[in-house]
């Protein structure tokens, strides 16, 4: 991993971790609430986004009468869509887990392919163990659909505190490897 990826991604990777952990200890300590609020902002999100289509199809003269038509009713299904799932926030938290269900078993499945194939790298084996980790949550959240949504918010975040750490962890070694190659640079000058 070169000196300029390490110095220029470390803050990243510092964040995501960060983000994680705080995410993670909201859905830990929060379970229901956050639940609601997810599936608010996501109806609120897609109402919004369907008014801007509707806007962008009355008032783009310079797309043609294809493209207009297209926004007008995107828009209009994203409006319905949005306001169904404002009414409904069960429906919502339910494709909600199916779809973090799948990112993670596709997210695990790259980390660990990432580990196993692109050769070796930095912290390899912490690639590994997260994808591992990523692979099982998301095996849990789509194989028992049955399970109580307190359950999976509790698996959700207790993932997302480990990640954070684990992430937290590879940008505190990405700042370190950067540092020395720094100093590595100053001194041979």
């Amino acid at each position: 991993m070169s000196p300029d990826f390490a110095r220029g991604t470390w803050p990243a990777f510092l964040a995501a971790g960060l983000a994680g952990l705080v995410v993670g200890l909201l859905l830990l300590v929060w379970p229901k609430a956050t639940l609601t609020i997810a599936a608010v902002l996501i109806g609120a999100s897609l109402v919004v986004a369907g008014l801007l289509r509707l806007i962008d199809g009355f008032t783009d003269h310079d797309a043609s009468g294809g493209r207009r038509a297209a926004s007008v009713v995107i828009g209009l299904l994203a409006i319905i869509v949005g306001l169904y799932l404002l009414r409904h926030h069960n429906v919502t938290i339910a494709v909600l887990a199916i779809v973090v269900g799948l990112f993670w078993v596709m997210h695990g499945i790259a980390d660990i392919a990432a580990g196993l194939f692109h050769g070796p790298f930095p912290d390899r084996g912490l690639t590994v163990f997260a994808g591992a980790l990523s692979l099982i949550a998301g095996f849990i959240v789509l194989f028992w659909p049955a399970i109580s949504l307190t359950f999976l918010v509790a698996v959700i975040g207790a993932w997302l505190i480990v990640y954070g750490i684990l992430m937290t962890v590879l940008a505190l070694r990405l700042r370190r490897g950067a540092s020395r190659a720094a100093a590595g640079q100053t001194a041979g000058r």
